[in-house]
């Protein structure tokens, strides 16, 4: 584990991103780039976009044959002004518009929609904003925690051969884009009874998450993964998605290491470090953060086959983790309700800079660096103490509650495009 180290001051962290060679991206939806401070810390910050929700299908087609991407340009457009890529999720998902859900099927009728869905989508970006969106989440949450696939109306009716034929549609709509499978481990559904009783609030998850043979879930993608590129499938990376509540997060370097295995590329997707909403104003609590957000960063930024890591989004005014947690968790993300960096920015920015400094600028200045002693990720005999206990307090919260831990993992393949960019690590 890396030892949190701070900067003397916030620093911008796109142009260390760049020096790095590797996407650094955020979560949008279109409503927050109505906010012009969220836009000015999205230009700053990061390299890539990510839609969010705005491209799902209910989103894009909420009726059959009638598409809106309305939100989903105003993203891409935000991008295109600020010299940023794109990441497009989802295009096939477990949430699909009634009209699909409630339809009768058959296979070859549902596997139409689901081609002309991908094709439509792809083909409108790539027609009127060519290489902009560089990578897309063709597939997305297809698998129970169990390792079999959810039983959406695509595998109902369409069976597993839904996946091929989403990823086929995709390659021949935009040749050139990236093409991820993404996925979470566990289900999780936070609530405020489950804090007040102190019950696991994280249903299967499995504490020993070091490597995929450990969790059901990721065994069953990386077998499903394996079978679709043994026949061709064109998968370019598998994507973690990652909403860390765990006091031991997962090393990445191991948990991904058999999508190299299989020749392809990896992400991490969707990354934020929750608290305790009583634990968001912690120094120490949020030194802890800071290391987990700089150790997952590394993880990708020394792999070879890793370029792209995005956070599920900037700043906490748009986090929905204290709603989706019933008002439990919070704070989960690098600049505060207030839009105040915090230290992960900095640890993050310690991280690039380690392995490729970006070219000195008269607006980014250099960052003089200075070590912090790195924090303890368990508790200590001597934290007995109430109030903000810091990180080893923190740890001891988190246990307290019986959140053991969620690693959103999910398998994400990058295909490198014919010209990289210069927001792009060197293959």
């Amino acid at each position: 584990m890396l030892a949190t180290v701070g900067l003397s001051q916030p620093v911008s962290l796109r142009p260390l991103a760049v020096g790095a060679g590797i996407a650094v991206g955020a979560g949008v939806d279109a409503d927050s780039l109505s906010d012009a401070a969220h836009r000015s810390l999205l230009a700053e910050h990061v390299n890539l976009l990510s839609t969010a929700g705005d491209l799902s299908m209910a989103v894009t087609q909420p009726e059959p044959g009638v598409f809106d991407f309305g939100p989903a340009e105003a993203i891409v457009d935000f991008a295109v002004d600020n010299d940023m890529t794109v990441r497009g999720h989802e295009l096939i998902g477990a949430i699909v518009p009634d009209w699909v859900s409630t339809t009768a099927w058959t296979a070859e009728t549902l596997s139409q929609v689901l081609r002309d869905q991908v094709t439509t989508v792809i083909g409108h970006f790539s027609e009127r904003n060519p290489g902009v969106i560089t990578q897309w989440d063709v597939v997305a949450n297809a698998f129970l925690p169990d390792g079999t696939l959810r039983p959406t109306v695509w595998q109902q009716v369409i069976g597993d051969d839904h996946l091929r034929i989403a990823f086929e549609a995709a390659r021949a709509a935009d040749p050139d884009a990236m093409l991820f499978y993404d996925d979470f481990y566990d289900d999780v559904a936070v609530t405020q009874d489950a804090v007040a009783t102190a019950t696991a609030i994280v249903p299967g998850a499995n504490a020993e998450r070091t490597t995929c043979d450990a969790v059901p879930k990721c065994v069953g993608i990386r077998d499903q993964i394996a079978s679709l590129v043994g026949v061709g499938t064109p998968i370019d990376g598998v994507g973690f998605q990652s909403h860390l509540f765990s006091p031991d997060p997962a090393d990445f370097r191991q948990l991904s290491s058999w999508v190299g295995d299989l020749g392809l590329r990896w992400a991490i997707t969707e990354f934020d470090v929750p608290l305790p909403i009583t634990e968001i104003a912690s120094a120490e609590s949020l030194e802890f953060q800071a290391r987990v957000y700089a150790d997952a960063l590394a993880a990708c930024v020394d792999a070879a086959n890793c370029d792209t890591f995005v956070t599920s989004g900037i700043s906490d005014r748009f986090s929905p983790i204290p709603q989706e947690t019933g008002g439990a968790f919070g704070g989960a993300l690098w600049f505060d309700a207030n839009d105040t960096a915090k230290p992960a920015l900095n640890a993050m920015a310690q991280v690039l800079a380690q392995r490729a400094p970006a070219p000195a600028t008269t607006a980014t200045p250099a960052p003089t660096v200075e070590t912090v002693a790195t924090i303890a990720t368990t508790p200590g005999a001597d934290d007995t103490s109430g109030g903000s206990t810091g990180a080893s307090g923190l740890v001891g919260v988190l246990i307290g509650l019986g959140v053991l831990g969620v690693i959103a993992g999910g398998i994400v393949v990058a295909r490198r495009r014919a010209t990289p960019t210069t927001d792009a690590k060197n293959p």
